[in-house]
């Protein structure tokens, strides 16, 4: 047996760009800066800076309502890929595959221009109706370990 999940939470190093590929998939790659949980000799947090790769809906998302300095938490796999560069020397690249991304907290530094985007943010989120939701019922609370279905 073998398992491959990642679990980062981190802040974004750069705005994201998603880029179309020939397919008409998207993709994007982004570091993220993680801080490591314990302090060095002088005091201060070491931070690893991981490269992420998003695809399809996903980098879509992620450019459209990320920007520099985002907190995110990213489960993923972890993947190594290599193929030749310009000068045809051989580059081997460690990176994270994205599968689920969740927004943490706003950036840190990033400008309140993009009001227009806000809004349609909070639009979403409340633009609800009654067919999107299952009712709950007494049944589906029971404990699973003591039903008798």
């Amino acid at each position: 047996m073998s398992l491959n999940k990642v679990f980062l939470v981190g802040r974004l190093t750069k705005d994201v760009e998603k880029r179309p590929l020939q397919s008409g998939q998207f993709v994007t790659n982004f570091t993220l800066a993680v801080d490591r949980n314990y302090t060095n000799k002088e005091g201060v947090r070491d931070t690893d800076f991981i490269p992420v790769t998003a695809w399809g809906r996903l980098a879509e998302i992620l450019e459209q309502y990320t920007g520099k300095g985002t907190l995110v938490s990213v489960v993923g796999r972890f993947q190594g890929r290599s193929y030749k560069d310009k000068n045809g020397k051989n580059v081997r690249v460690l990176e994270v595959i994205a599968e689920e991304v969740s927004f943490l907290a706003k950036p840190q530094n990033r400008k309140e221009s993009n009001t227009a985007s806000k809004s349609k943010i909070e639009e979403e989120k409340t633009d609800f109706i009654d067919e999107d939701f299952q009712e709950i019922t007494d049944e589906d609370l029971e404990d699973p370990f003591t039903s008798t279905k």
